[in-house]
């Protein structure tokens, strides 16, 4: 029996559900808390060439986060599709549906690089900071959309390694990216010997060279058949619309997910820009964001095995352990959630002071407060990120679509400004808004998932195999 069906087997078939989640989910953590810990290290070495800085990095990522919903919209269908075809055994499938998701991410790219350049002030406009920030921003921003093939083929490899499985490997090819990511902005940020000072395109610059590297050792691996999946270069040069088709389908409201969360948080960014004490607001949000992104990164990564164990038993036909999954990955990552939410509500100050060039009680006292807020949501978001995935995982994804809707982009954003203006909360109401918010979309998934209706999608009705 070879690695990769002993894999299969033991997720498969293994009775302690709690182990299978942390088989699969611990690798994602650790590479989930190195993302994290690189986009907190670029964050201090920008850091140290002022605030303006800090708040030009946190609004070019407020436009990345939008250009992510390709992003999802592909992975997520990938997931759905690699997963299912592995829990039936279908290597041949398996590799059609991988295929294509690379040639789902050319085409996108082709598309969102002219795109991207042609409205990148007007977005960042939008944002309503200072014309500093929006210099410095817009150059972070120009190299970012060059760099948009790397980045999708990126994210898509790992969902396909992810999807089949496999965990592992992308932490190994992760871990390398991120320590040359370190290393390239450490020289384009400061200019380490013959390299020019960069500043904040240098941070740009120095992730997309190091993206470019992490391609191509994930589509290299793949291509090598010495993993989980094999994918032969036929199938990801050939178009199969059909397939194609149906792969979008399925992600694109996960992608609407995608965007309604993202939209949210730049709506929320533009309140914060219009608050009082707005200069400190911002640089607050930014640095509580990438606090939290070490809570909330855990919970996603479970969310991702949920995702993987789901379709894998949906494939098998083991419906009852696709569920009980979907709730063993919620105990877990709950547990991870919590764990990090105390962390920071004990070590909130020296934390946020860490990001400052120097002192600044402002945005220490605002993002002081961001931190304690949202950590009384944290189990609340946990239940919401793994029930959605668990339920995209079998190619649900049009009514968590809905949950995310709602809960977002209406109760979020108006309780944001009720509580902002109206109460006159300012940035404590935006906290209040986003903390309140999250307790409710729990509650809707939870609902949602126990009706069970995302167990019986049908990923491919076509009656005729992939392959043919």
């Amino acid at each position: 029996m070879t690695k990769r069906e002993k894999r299969r087997q033991f997720l498969l078939n293994n009775e302690n559900l709690y182990l299978n989640a942390l088989f699969l989910a611990w690798p994602i953590v650790l590479q989930s808390l190195l993302q994290v810990s690189i986009g907190t290290i670029d964050i201090k070495m920008v850091g140290n060439l002022g605030v303006d800085a800090i708040a030009a990095v946190g609004a070019g990522r407020n436009v990345v986060m939008v250009i992510m919903v390709i992003v999802i919209a592909i992975s997520t269908g990938t997931t759905a599709m690699v997963s299912r075809y592995v829990g039936r055994n279908e290597d041949e499938n398996v590799s059609v549906s991988a295929g294509q998701s690379f040639f789902l991410s050319v085409m996108a790219s082709v598309i969102m690089i002219p795109l991207g350049l042609f409205t990148n002030q007007w977005i960042l406009g939008f944002l309503g900071v200072s014309e500093r920030v929006l210099e410095l921003a817009t150059s972070y921003m120009v190299v970012f959309f060059w760099s948009v093939p790397f980045f999708l083929l990126n994210f898509i490899g790992r969902a396909i390694f992810q999807g089949a499985g496999d965990t592992k490997t992308p932490l190994i090819i992760d871990i390398i990216m991120n320590v040359s990511n370190v290393i390239f902005n450490y020289f384009l940020i400061f200019g380490i010997w013959i390299v020019p000072e960069l500043g904040v395109m240098g941070a740009a610059l120095g992730t997309a060279l190091s993206r470019v590297l992490g391609t191509a050792l994930g589509w290299g691996a793949l291509m090598s058949g010495r993993f989980a999946v094999k994918v032969k270069l036929e199938h990801m040069i050939n178009p199969r619309w059909a397939l194609s088709r149906r792969m979008i389908e399925i992600g694109f409201p996960a992608a609407l997910q995608g965007v309604t969360r993202n939209v949210t948080t730049f709506i929320l960014f533009a309140i914060l820009a219009r608050t009082v004490h707005a200069e400190a607001a911002i640089p607050a949000f930014v640095i509580g964001t990438n606090l939290n992104q070490y809570a909330l990164m855990p919970g996603l990564a479970v969310g991702t095995a949920a995702a993987t164990l789901s379709g894998m038993n949906i494939g098998a036909n083991k419906l009852k352990r696709a569920e009980e999954s979907g709730i063993s990955c919620v105990v877990v990552g709950a547990g991870f959630m919590m764990f990090f939410a105390f962390l920071f509500v004990i070590f909130a100050e020296p934390l946020i002071g860490f990001f400052l060039d120097e002192y600044n009680p402002e945005v220490i006292r605002i993002g002081r407060n961001f931190l304690y807020i949202i950590a009384l949501s944290e189990p609340f978001h946990a239940t919401t990120i793994i029930l959605s995935r668990t339920m995209q995982g079998a190619g649900y994804t049009k009514f968590p679509f809905f949950i995310t809707l709602i809960s977002w982009l209406v109760i979020r954003v108006t309780l944001a400004l009720f509580l902002a203006f109206s109460l006159n909360l300012q940035a404590t109401g935006v906290w209040l808004a986003i903390s309140i918010s999250t307790v409710i979309s729990a509650l809707m998934a939870i609902y949602l998932f126990r009706l069970g209706h995302w167990k019986r999608v049908e990923l491919h009705p076509e009656k005729k195999p992939l392959r043919t």
